[in-house]
């Protein structure tokens, strides 16, 4: 097996966090991101992306099984490397019943995380008068709705939230 040099890579890959290295630093090389979909254990699609992270490449996969069968899915069923904002309305809009997790939905599930008193996703949040209580028992108002560009070209409407004593207390939701 060739040593990886510059001079013998594909100049059309794209640099990735490979995990086969045998310390797991997850070194950079490059590389693709090879897309397979199945059913009942048959490969029914697959592709080639020169995007490193899977988030970004589902939207072209399902629209790549399209072109090929005319048809599309019902069912789309994911890691968590998929989970978007972008990729759930593109789903829907479909009516594709997606099951996707959401990307932080792991870590969310870690007892770190769930017993954390600091994290805005732990505060109580009051829906009939739209406000949050911090673990010092302010009040986190909402102040405004901002929309947000992601780098997908995607258009978010993010609520922001002030707490009344703390000036240095920002909560911003999705």
């Amino acid at each position: 097996m060739k040593k990886w040099s510059p001079e013998n890579c594909d100049q059309e890959a794209t640099f990735m966090r490979m995990k086969e290295d045998a310390m797991l630093n997850g070194q950079l090389k490059p590389g693709y991101n090879i897309q397979i979909a199945t059913e009942n254990q048959f490969i029914t699609n697959f592709a080639v992306f020169q995007r490193p992270t899977d988030t970004m490449t589902l939207i072209s996969f399902l629209d790549s099984f399209k072109k090929r069968y005319n048809r599309q899915s019902k069912i789309v069923i994911t890691d968590s490397g998929y989970g978007s904002e972008q990729n759930y309305e593109y789903m829907m809009d479909l009516e594709i019943i997606p099951y996707v997790k959401h990307n932080y939905f792991h870590k969310e599930q870690k007892r770190s995380h769930k017993n954390n008193p600091f994290l805005s996703s732990n505060f109580y949040y009051n829906e009939k008068e739209n406000y949050y209580i911090c673990q010092m028992g302010l009040h986190i108002n909402f102040v405004r709705n901002e929309k947000r560009l992601s780098d997908a070209g995607v258009t978010s409407t993010v609520s922001i939230y002030r707490a009344q004593r703390c000036e240095g207390c920002f909560l911003r939701c999705i």
